[in-house]
């Protein structure tokens, strides 16, 4: 049976990053995402439930305005000044595991009738700050597959990579499937790194939900350690470490230029 993410499901995902340039790298890990429907996980309807104890949590105050408020609160703050507070939104995300909670990168999808109009790309670094990239098309047509949304990069993340360029995203939310795509490319227009998610949904059930806690009960901190294992790997490699700089203020940037969609 196809699963659809807006009834709740598991993605068992690939993560990749590549990067290009002198020093070319490439990496891949497995790992277990949660789609969530906004409104049945506020309402307590799913297998797992906001700000309960388990092998995997959800915490609210891990997403949004970070205080602990309403997610659907939140999420329709930030689609209704696009003019897109008619659509139901799914949040993508990996739980938190038994000791830990680290997400690179969480995706509120949002979509009508139609189908998907914007992803609302929550993307965290390590040192505990996090940005908000919205991407949808100008008109908020329809996001199909193939289409490519670029926007500036607002947001330092990697210290391995300077804050200026600009990225594309690229979606596809099945059903039965999920996969981002998010390109950087240099100020030069140069993709200097790409990265992909991409994974086959199951149905999300308290079965699914305890057997896949239970085989990575870890799931953040292994991630987190792998990036960091990766980053002492390009240091080793003599790849420039830049320091952390100021934040740009702007918490929230919008993603609305369509790239060429046949690159």
């Amino acid at each position: 049976m196809t699963v659809d993410l807006w009834d709740g499901a598991l993605i068992d995902a690939s993560v990749w990053h590549g990067r290009a340039g002198a020093t070319s790298r490439q990496f891949r890990y497995r790992t277990t995402y949660a789609a969530l429907p906004v409104g049945a996980l506020e309402a307590g309807n799913l297998a797992l439930r906001p700000d309960r104890h388990g092998l995997w949590r959800l915490r609210r105050r891990d997403y949004g305005w970070r205080d602990g408020r309403s997610l659907s609160e939140f999420i329709d703050a930030q689609l209704a000044p696009a003019g897109l507070d008619h659509c139901k939104t799914t949040l993508v995300t990996m739980p938190r595991g038994l000791l830990h909670g680290f997400n690179p990168v969480s995706f509120w999808l949002a979509r009508d009738v139609g189908g998907l109009r914007a992803v609302l790309a929550e993307v965290s670094n390590t040192f505990g700050e996090c940005h908000l990239y919205l991407v949808r098309h100008q008109d908020n047509r329809v996001i199909a597959p193939p289409d490519r949304l670029s926007g500036d990069k607002l947001f330092h993340v990697s210290p391995f990579l300077p804050r200026s360029g600009r990225y594309v995203f690229r979606f596809d939310t099945g059903p039965g499937r999920f996969g981002a795509w998010i390109d950087w490319l240099a100020a030069d227009g140069s993709t200097v790194l790409r990265t992909s998610m991409t994974g086959h949904a199951r149905a999300l059930t308290t079965a699914s939900l305890r057997g896949a806690a239970i085989r990575s009960p870890l799931q953040p901190a292994r991630v987190s350690s792998l990036i960091h294992w990766q980053a002492a790997k390009l240091f080793s490699r003599g790849v420039r470490y830049r320091t952390k700089p100021e934040q740009i203020r702007q918490r929230r940037s919008e993603v609305t230029r369509t790239e060429d969609e046949n690159v």
